[in-house]
């Protein structure tokens, strides 16, 4: 699997583990604190490319919180007009363990970014995600 930097949507950083909501980036330059960032994909093959989510075991104190991983794509790299969902992963629960998941992305706008939405409200919810494109990932079928 063909892996770098310029196909990480989320990586890294130094206090990486989502806690609440992650809006989506809006530049091209890796935020140090989260490590997400915006990447110019340009134009995708019309079989699309496979975005992976991978995970660490949540380290929160919850007994209801959840996570949702969402890819967003644009045209404009603001994300503040032709934004779309191009992928919505299963949900993340309090308690869950390390994991991955695939789902292949087709489209034909320019930027993608990674978006985390957090719901609940009892207790804490931390869960480290990076979430890359992986080329290779995704057997033809």
């Amino acid at each position: 699997m063909i892996l770098d930097d310029l196909l990480k949507l989320r990586d890294g950083g130094s206090s990486p583990a989502v806690s609440a909501t992650e809006s989506g980036s809006v530049s091209l330059t890796r935020d140090a604190t989260t490590g997400k960032v915006v990447v110019d994909v340009s134009k995708m093959p019309a079989e699309g490319l496979p975005i992976v989510v991978t995970n660490v075991a949540d380290t929160g104190t919850s007994t209801d919180k959840t996570a949702i991983v969402t890819i967003e794509a644009a045209d404009e790299l603001a994300f503040d007009t032709t934004n779309e969902v191009v992928a919505t992963f299963p949900t993340y629960t309090h308690g869950c363990s390390a994991g991955k998941a695939v789902r292949r992305v087709a489209t034909q706008k320019k930027y993608l970014r990674s978006v985390v939405t957090v719901a609940g409200s009892n207790g804490t919810i931390g869960i480290d995600f990076s979430i890359f494109i992986g080329i290779g990932a995704v057997e033809e079928g």
